[in-house]
């Protein structure tokens, strides 16, 4: 165990690309012994194949019914997301770019758009295949590692790829061809963990290891903005370090991120500058709620920040070092994995932890995803697993969640057409997509305001069948008091009567009897006188 836990525990492994020394790694929090006050259900779980002991990030992806998991040698499955049946499975190892590696090593997780699934490699290919068969249908060289998920546009007509020197790579999803190429190498050190691009309306956001968030044009790959978010200062190279390895979050007409070493910062495109930076580090993807933002902290603290004003809700500090995955909202809580397998629920209203279960004892480096059946969790052992608990309120979260994050991706699109000269397009055509960011807007407020009522009614119809079973079980008690109470006086034991207190009433009505059936001698003369006797 403790030698797992020395290989496992810095962020990212701590991995930087040249970083060496002898510094003592911190001790891990203990195992955790949870009484769990919550019932959460694992609906199926398959294994998938592991990272054969690797650093490879994988995780799954979610498109309509489906969900695609990967393991590092190169197997490629896609399962039912209501059932867990396998639909299919291809093999990438079987192509002959890999035969001279140890496999196709896979790495970064998958990714979904439309009709197809995208997986990277550390051999520095791009794989793209059907989604519904599974049939790869092209491939290209990247010539370096591609250690993040790819994304997809919103029409899934386009792929974006980021590989481990800082280079984004724009393709045709159809034909595979390579549309154009963007991005800055960086020799200085950097941590071997990326931010995987975020598309944002006609836009590509992408983090990069100098600190900043690059916003560019889907088009032709021009950059529109470049934002410092990271605050790259130390005496060493080790302290400079500020990667945003953590994809941005869109909202409110606000861009969150973390940079490793600088903090949590927001940035308003309305006003253009910096409104906030938070002293919580990380180089984990943030997680939010209708009030809250959950950051998971490069040592295992896990932080509740207010969105309205940035103070701290709650913190819980009880898995320290413990390589704690980045975190997601599901329902009424944050989820999290750690280096030992084991998958937590912590309440969002105060930060305890309400459940906490082992899944196959390998650590989990990827966040868990969140679908419309429960939450999944891939460990890197290969276990994958589907796990459900008031799906109802879940649902109805991730329904407002997602009309939030299209709302906020559209408004980055109209706050960038603002000051966009680009060349290559008219005065007319940028009028033209500004108005269509414009009515997607629009779109998504009313989405959102939907969403927003629908679970207001959730929680008004929720609140109303407690209350009634709170008045039902009051009622029930007081019942079942005065019921006790009613038999509470028949003897020695409540509702028992006793021999003596049975042959009192029998006795009293022996006597009622005697006393009606033998009359006195005056009565038996006096009758007797008036029938001639004397």
């Amino acid at each position: 165990m403790l030698k797992r836990s020395l290989v496992l525990l810095l962020p990212a492994l701590l991995a930087l690309y040249g970083c060496s020394g002898n510094k003592d790694l911190a001790e891990p929090a203990e195992t955790l012994e949870i009484s769990n006050s919550i019932d959460v259900q694992e609906i199926w779980s398959h294994g998938v194949g592991g990272t054969d002991g690797k650093y490879s990030k994988l995780g799954p992806a979610v498109q309509g019914n489906l969900v695609f998991a990967a393991s590092r040698s190169g197997d490629v499955s896609a399962y039912d997301l209501a059932s867990g049946e396998r639909r299919w499975t291809t093999d990438l190892a079987d192509e002959d770019e890999n035969d001279d590696e140890d496999s196709a090593r896979v790495s970064g997780g998958m990714s979904a758009g439309g009709s197809h699934v995208a997986a990277g490699t550390e051999n520095g290919w791009i794989y793209v295949m059907n989604a519904q068969s599974g049939k790869l249908e092209w491939k290209d060289y990247l010539s370096a590692e591609i250690l993040t998920a790819p994304a997809f546009s919103d029409d899934a007509t386009k792929l974006f790829v980021l590989n481990s020197r800082g280079i984004l790579t724009a393709y045709d999803t159809l034909s595979g061809k390579k549309l154009w190429q963007t991005g800055t190498t960086s020799n200085g050190l950097k941590l071997r963990s990326q931010a995987r691009p975020v598309v944002a309306g006609d836009f590509v956001l992408m983090g990069t290891s100098a600190g900043r968030v690059m916003i560019v044009d889907q088009q032709n790959g021009a950059t529109v903005n470049s934002l410092m978010i990271g605050n790259p200062t130390g005496s060493n190279d080790l302290d400079r370090v500020a990667d945003v390895s953590s994809s941005p979050l869109l909202l409110d007409g606000n861009l969150y991120s973390t940079a490793y070493n600088s903090g949590f910062a927001w940035y308003s495109f309305k006003e253009k500058r910096l409104l906030n930076r938070l002293s919580y580090r990380s180089s984990r993807n943030i997680a939010f709620d209708d009030d809250c933002f959950v950051i998971t902290g490069d040592n295992g603290r896990i932080w509740c920040i207010s969105r309205i004003d940035g103070h701290e809700i709650w913190e819980n500090s009880r898995l320290l070092n413990r390589n704690v995955s980045a975190p997601v909202i599901y329902g009424n809580y944050a989820v999290v994995a750690d280096f030992e397998g084991y998958v937590y629920f912590i309440a969002l209203s105060d930060g305890r932890i309400a459940f906490m279960d082992d899944t196959d004892d390998t650590p989990v480096y990827t966040a868990p995803v969140v679908t419309s059946q429960g939450v999944l969790v891939q460990t890197s052992g290969g276990r994958l697993e589907l796990l459900r608990y008031q799906q109802s309120v879940a649902s109805a979260k991730l329904a407002l969640q997602q009309s939030e994050l299209a709302s906020g991706s559209a408004g980055v699109s109209l706050a960038a057409y603002d000051s966009y000269s680009a060349g290559g397009i008219t005065h007319e055509q940028l009028m033209e997509r500004r108005a269509a960011a414009q009515r997607m807007v629009n779109e998504m407020e009313a989405r959102q305001r939907k969403a927003a009522a629908e679970m207001a009614r959730y929680q008004r119809e929720r609140a109303e069948y407690e209350r009634q079973r709170a008045a039902y079980l009051k009622a029930r008690e007081q019942a079942e008091k005065e019921h006790r109470e009613a038999i509470s006086g028949f003897g020695l034991m409540p509702g028992v009567k006793s021999d003596s207190d049975a042959d009192e009433p029998k006795q009293e009505e022996e006597q009622q009897t005697e006393s009606v059936s033998k009359p006195s001698s005056e009565d038996a003369s006096e009758k007797a006188s008036g029938f001639g006797l004397y």
